[in-house]
């Protein structure tokens, strides 16, 4: 992949990390993962179980992001901090691509749209959005996953929300970034009536992965859209940062 050329920022939200996937920022990466897990884990643990613990995390996790990165993502965005004990199953993939069709960003945005159609989530959201000034693709689906035959009845089909704002840099023809969101969520036909699977204890909850609702799902893509309103692009030439953009930086994001 070429080396990423766009510059911006976005706030990241409270409880979320951004972690770095492309192979030029491994060692922060690394430094990274070490803060989110030693966050993650109580502090009264004893020794002897928080290192193996503290360590088989840190390897997931790093070796999740590091396969992100290998397929071209530049970053991963996690919850790492849970609300009243739950963490939501939910990510977003930072990734930058480029086109070589020599296309006008106006077209390549009405092709995304136009092929977004047959499945989009809200049939009544053209997906034209409006990102720094500039144009850009928002598409929605629901995707249906199953279950792999081996663990047929022991798990539950899941539901992947997935949101995709797709991005032309400005500055720097036939560059795009990506903004991939997913939240796994029960298919309501799964939840018993009156149930909210964020508040089961272990033993009515299916496996912690795929016990957010629809209702939470709905909410978290909420929470992305609004991420994406803080996107700004930085360094263009030619072009002074704003007072807003200098105050984004200032109070977290990625730059």
């Amino acid at each position: 992949m070429t080396a990423p050329l766009a510059s911006f920022l976005v706030v990241v939200p409270p409880g979320w990390a951004r972690l770095p996937a492309d192979e030029e920022h491994r060692a922060e990466l690394g430094a990274e993962v070490r803060r989110v897990v030693d966050r993650a884990l109580p502090e009264d643990l004893p020794r002897d179980r928080a290192e193996p613990l503290r360590q088989e995390m840190r390897n997931r996790l790093f070796a999740t992001v590091v396969e992100a990165g290998d397929t071209g993502a530049t970053a991963v965005y996690l919850p790492v901090q849970p609300v009243d004990g739950f963490t939501p199953a939910a990510s977003i993939i930072e990734s930058e691509v480029d086109d070589e069709s020599e296309q006008e960003p106006a077209e390549v945005v009405a092709e995304i749209l136009a092929d977004a159609l047959p499945d989009r989530y809200d049939p009544s959201d053209p997906g034209l959005r409006e990102v720094d000034g500039g144009i850009a693709a928002r598409t929605e689906t629901l995707v249906r996953r199953a279950v792999p035959a081996e663990v047929a009845g022991e798990l539950p089909a899941v539901d992947d929300r997935q949101v995709v704002w797709t991005i032309p840099v400005p500055h720097r023809p036939g560059r795009w970034v990506v903004m991939s969101f997913s939240a796994v969520s029960t298919p309501a036909e799964a939840t018993p009536a009156g149930t909210n699977p964020a508040s089961t204890t272990p033993a009515e909850a299916a496996p912690a992965a795929v016990t957010t609702d629809a209702r939470i799902a709905d909410a978290l893509v909420t929470l992305f859209d609004a991420v994406m309103t803080t996107f700004r692009w930085t360094d263009v030439p030619g072009v002074e940062p704003t007072t807003l953009e200098q105050r984004l930086a200032e109070i977290g994001g990625r730059a």
